[in-house]
């Protein structure tokens, strides 16, 4: 038995590095942001950007490394009529940055001319909350931290080339995020795990020298 798993994987190994490795390069693409998850009324839709390093295994088979910075702020008339109580005001402002570090899988369809692709990415999204102001009586409110958890997302695009090195990419992705918790105060709470991005962007690609 293990030697047949010792065999499979050998050949693996091979098929993969005998494909032809047709090209790299980089991605940049500006987001909206709409927070989806439970308490998704408690923000505005938001803005970002992702931009990705990638690498062709084959013509159809894409990894890429997507890096980015994702922001979404407070509904401040949600979230204070949520914390005023006793007939004091709250005022509360701030919002949510996500940093995601993503490991990218694309399967693409064949060429030339405009082209699909559907996408799996999974790493973790880190956190920067921000959060001020007073609630109820006047008691105050600072939240500040950075933590991450992780997360997947998955979706698809498709690439319009302008020319041989540049393609103009336009994609939506669903982020599930693990639950993270923004503000805790008297018993109530605000979270957020669920994203959905549209993009719209660019794509430089470099083909790889041919033996």
């Amino acid at each position: 038995m293990k030697k047949n798993i010792r065999i499979a994987i050998c050949f693996f190994i091979l098929t993969i590095t005998s494909f032809a490795q047709s090209g790299y390069g980089t991605e940049l693409t500006g987001n909206i942001v709409i927070p989806i998850g439970k308490n998704a009324e408690y923000f505005n839709i938001g803005f970002g950007g992702l931009v990705g390093f990638y690498y062709d295994i084959t013509e159809n088979f894409r990894m890429a490394l997507v890096l980015g910075y994702l922001r979404s702020s407070v509904n401040e008339s949600k979230v204070n009529s949520l914390y005023a109580s006793g007939g004091q005001d709250a005022n509360i402002t701030g919002g949510v940055g996500v940093i995601p570090a993503l490991i990218s899988l694309r399967l693409i369809s064949p060429g030339p001319g405009m082209r699909l692709y559907g996408l799996l990415e999974g790493g973790l999204y880190t956190y920067n909350t921000s959060f001020s102001g007073t609630y109820g009586s006047g008691a105050p409110v600072d939240e500040s931290e950075f933590r991450s958890e992780p997360g997947i997302a998955f979706g698809g695009g498709v690439l319009f080339p302008l020319n041989k090195e540049l393609l103009l990419d336009v994609n939506i992705r669903y982020h599930w995020v693990k639950d993270s918790e923004y503000i805790d105060y008297e018993g109530s709470s605000i979270a957020n795990s669920r994203l959905l991005t549209f993009g719209v962007g660019v794509n430089w690609f470099f083909s790889l020298p041919q033996p």
